[in-house]
């Protein structure tokens, strides 16, 4: 039998014994209270984030009195964000615009991220995120800060939702290529259970709600 009758063979399996579907089940057994966004912030603030409350109308302001708070002087955004990056006093804005490649010299220079999240998670206090060419992961990774852009209207109650969204967020239902869930600053205690902030990711981690 050769390759291409091997194929073929494969190809037709698929027809006569067809893969079976099931749509995922899911109760849950918690309760929740009428304001999510409130638990929301709860939680995030209990992961050691810092959550900033906004509106669309202010985020621009707020996200610049968030950068000149930390002490910003070299700003990553992604693509995706609901407002301008604008330039701001002493603050250089850089566009993740280009590969990795093109502009590795600088990457580890940036202090700062600000990223949009997809969704939140209010029974956890995280924040879900997908990677795409609009906003790739390594900007929730790079930097010692990370600014982190959430719609209230897209906090939801649990994980599992937290997961529909973010598929729902790219269609097809299907899952993307690479899905994050942020609590807060990057930690860890593997060394003698002392707890260190930014091993892996950023140590100072700011959720701005609009």
């Amino acid at each position: 039998m050769n390759r291409t009758q091997t194929l073929d063979r494969i190809r037709n399996s698929l027809f006569r014994n067809s893969i079976p579907t099931f749509e995922p089940r899911f109760k849950d057994i918690l309760k929740y209270g009428d304001d999510l966004v409130g638990e929301y912030i709860r939680f995030q603030e209990g992961n050691r984030a810092k959550v900033v409350c906004s509106c669309l109308q202010d985020l621009e302001t707020d996200i610049a009195n968030e950068l000149t708070s930390i002490g910003s002087q070299k700003v990553l955004y992604t693509l995706d964000l609901p407002c301008e990056i604008g330039t701001f006093n002493k603050i250089k804005t850089i566009a993740y615009d280009r590969t990795v490649e093109a502009f590795k010299n600088e990457l580890f220079e940036i202090d700062t991220a600000v990223i949009r999240a997809v969704c939140g998670v209010a029974n956890l206090g995280i924040i879900g995120i997908v990677s795409s060419s609009k906003s790739p992961r390594l900007a929730s990774l790079i930097t010692p800060n990370c600014v982190i852009l959430l719609k209230k209207d897209t906090i939801v109650p649990n994980l599992f939702e937290g997961v529909k969204a973010l598929k729902a967020s790219i269609g097809d239902n299907a899952l993307p290529a690479n899905m994050l869930f942020i609590a807060g600053p990057s930690r860890t205690a593997d060394i003698e259970l002392q707890t260190v902030f930014g091993v892996h990711g950023p140590q100072n981690v700011t959720v701005i709600l609009y």
